[in-house]
């Protein structure tokens, strides 16, 4: 029997979910008669296969232990983190050593590492930011330059760590506008995945190997 391996995937109800790194957080737990066990690389297809909205899922999740069982001797577990959405809203899954957790996602977006509920809040350190040019708010002893459009976005972070991706990604989606025509949505998503973009060579993981892609 072939068992296909999911990282993202979506269901005919339109929901959708995508497994992303979360190495060094990531916990998976030994059975427990109590609960209902899967392996974390059926979970795509087990929440695809029985639930058709982010609601459904939330209601019947709290009963969920993702067990540790490798794969194979050959694949061993990702350690992931997971986005669950639909059109109306999102979640976060993590299984971590306090135990399953779920977050709502406002922002509708996820990287890696560190755990959602701080990557949201370190969104506090970025509240000034504004996709409308700022007031001078600096002194009014001294008459500042508006010398460029976009100095609203002065003090997003431009590096590669996954937090500084979540806040870019974040703020891009949020303050994208919607597009009226399918192909100018499908246009405007790839533009959001591409401020994350990581291109070979930026970020060196060993000796001549490199991280690249999206998110």
């Amino acid at each position: 029997m072939t068992l296909p391996l999911y990282y993202d995937a979506m269901n005919e109800k339109g929901l959708c979910i995508a497994g992303l790194n979360f190495a060094g957080y990531a916990d998976y737990k030994k059975y427990d008669a109590d609960k209902v066990n899967i392996t974390p690389f059926e979970l795509i297809p087990w929440l695809l296969g029985q639930f058709s909205s982010v609601r459904e899922v939330k209601k019947n999740i709290q009963k969920l232990n993702l067990v540790n069982i490798n794969f194979s001797e050959q694949l061993p577990l990702s350690p992931l983190h997971w986005l669950v959405a639909d059109k109306q809203e999102s979640i976060v899954i993590e299984s971590v050593k306090e135990g399953l957790k779920i977050y709502d996602n406002p922002v509708g977006v996820l990287t890696n590492n560190p755990n959602f509920d701080y990557q949201l809040f370190n969104l506090n350190n970025y509240r000034a930011l504004s996709n409308s040019t700022p007031q001078n708010s600096f002194s009014e002893k001294v008459d500042l330059d508006s010398y460029s459009r976009g100095m609203g976005g002065l003090g997003l972070p431009g590096d590669l760590s996954s937090m500084s991706r979540f806040v870019r990604a974040a703020f891009t989606k949020l303050n994208s506008l919607p597009m009226q025509t399918e192909s100018g949505s499908v246009s405007q998503f790839f533009h959001i995945l591409g401020s994350v973009e990581q291109q070979k060579g930026l970020c060196e993981v060993t000796d001549g190997k490199y991280e690249y892609g999206r998110l």
